[in-house]
C-alpha cells in the first residue's frame, strides 16, 4: 500500500496533471478554430513544441540528468536488452498472428507487429524513471541508453522496413515522409523511401547520428568531470524539469487528438505482448543472469512502457491500421496505469 500511495503522488500526480493541461489545451484550441498557415493550430503547438524538445529541451534535460547519474560500464547492456526485448515482442507477435482465427491483412498484421515492440520510452519513461522514489535521475542513464540505441534504432529500422513492406503504395515506390515531431518520441522528421532493409537500417543510423539527444548523454559525461557554479546548476535543473512536464503536455494534446471511435477489442494482444509478456520474460532472464537493483527495474519499466506514438505515425504515412494502432496506444497506457505498482513491488529489493 505504501508503495502505491507513493507512485501515486510521485508519478501519477505530476504526469497526469501534466497531460490534463495538454488535453485542456488541444481542446480550447480546437473549439477556436484558429487555423496557422494551413494547420489547425492544435496541431500546429504540439509540433512546434515537439521539435524544441527535440532540438533543445529534452537534450538539455538528458546532459543534466546524466551529469547527476551513477554511470558505471554495466549500463552499455541497456541497448542489448532493448533489442533482445524487440525481438522478443516481433516473435511472439508472429505468434499470435499465426495462431489467429481470423485472417488479417497485411496492414493490420505490420501495425500489429509495430505496437508489440515500439514503446514511448523517451516521453513517458523518462519522467517515469525521473519521479520514481526507488529511482531518480542517479538511474537515468540505462533509461536514455535504451531509448536512444534501442527504441530510436528499432523505430526507424525495423519499423521503416516492416511498414514499407506492409504498404499499399510499395510497388509504386512512393516516399513517405516520417516526422519524429509528429511522435511522442521526438521532433525530427526524416525522409524514408521504402526500399528494404539495408536502407532502412541506413536511414535509422542516420536519424541516431542526428539526434541530438545521443550527444546530449555524452556532454552530460563530460559535465560530470567539471566543477559547475551552482547557479548554472539550478539553470539546468528548472530547463531540464520544464522539458519534462512541457513533454507530458504535448503527449496530453497528442491524445486528445486521437480518434474516439475505438474498438478495444482489436488492441487486446498487441498490448499484452508490450505491457506484460515482454516485461516478464525480461524480468525472468534479467534476474536469472543475476542483474538486479535499481538497473534491472530501469529495463523493466522501459520494456513494460505504452505502444509508442511513433506507431501511429507509421500507420497514417504508409496506410496501415490506424483503427488498431489507435486504440492500442489508449489501452496500454491505461494498463501500464495499472502494472506500474506490480512492477515495482516486485522489483524493488534494495
Amino acid at each position: 500500500m505504501q508503495t502505491i500511495l507513493q507512485i501515486a503522488t510521485a508519478v501519477y500526480l505530476p504526469i497526469i496533471a501534466a497531460a490534463l493541461v495538454g488535453v485542456l489545451l488541444s481542446l480550447g484550441l480546437t473549439r477556436s478554430g484558429r487555423m496557422v498557415g494551413d494547420q489547425p493550430v492544435q496541431e500546429y503547438l504540439p509540433n512546434v513544441l515537439a521539435r524544441f524538445l527535440y532540438l533543445v529541451g529534452i537534450p538539455i534535460g538528458v546532459a543534466n540528468f546524466i551529469r547527476k547519474a551513477e554511470f558505471n560500464p554495466s549500463v552499455w547492456i541497456s541497448p542489448v536488452i532493448a533489442w533482445s526485448a524487440v525481438l522478443l515482442a516481433i516473435f511472439l507477435s508472429w505468434h499470435f498472428l499465426k495462431g489467429s482465427a481470423k485472417p488479417r491483412s497485411k496492414s493490420t498484421k505490420a501495425s500489429f507487429t509495430l505496437l508489440s515492440y515500439l514503446g514511448n520510452t523517451s516521453y513517458l519513461g523518462f519522467p517515469v524513471i525521473l519521479l520514481l522514489p526507488q529511482l531518480g535521475p542517479q538511474y537515468f542513464s540505462s533509461a536514455v541508453l535504451y531509448d536512444i540505441l534501442g527504441t530510436l534504432v528499432a523505430g526507424y529500422g525495423l519499423g521503416v522496413f516492416f511498414a514499407g513492406q506492409a504498404s499499399r503504395n510499395t510497388a509504386e515506390g512512393n516516399t513517405a515522409s516520417i516526422s519524429r515531431s509528429s511522435a511522442s518520441e521526438g521532433g525530427s522528421a526524416m525522409g524514408s523511401t521504402k526500399r528494404g532493409g539495408a536502407g532502412a537500417l541506413l536511414d535509422a543510423l542516420t536519424e541516431v547520428a542526428k539526434n541530438p539527444t545521443f550527444y546530449a548523454f555524452f556532454v552530460g559525461l563530460y559535465l560530470k568531470t567539471l566543477t559547475i557554479p551552482e547557479w548554472i546548476v539550478s539553470g539546468l535543473g528548472v530547463i531540464a524539469w520544464s522539458s519534462i512536464m512541457v513533454a507530458l503536455i504535448v503527449m496530453g494534446m497528442r491524445i486528445q487528438q486521437l480518434s474516439s471511435n475505438l474498438n478495444l477489442k482489436l488492441a487486446i494482444q498487441p498490448v499484452l505482448i508490450k505491457t506484460i509478456l515482454v516485461p516478464l520474460v525480461l524480468a525472468a532472464a534479467l534476474t536469472g543472469l543475476g542483474l538486479e537493483g535499481p538497473q534491472r527495474l530501469v529495463l523493466i519499466l522501459q520494456s513494460a512502457m505504452p505502444c509508442g506514438f511513433i506507431s501511429l505515425v507509421l500507420a497514417e504515412n504508409y496506410g496501415l491500421d490506424v483503427e488498431l494502432t489507435v486504440a492500442s496506444i489508449l489501452l496500454s497506457c491505461i494498463v501500464f496505469a495499472f502494472m506500474l505498482p506490480v512492477w515495482v513491488t516486485l522489483f524493488t529489493t534494495w
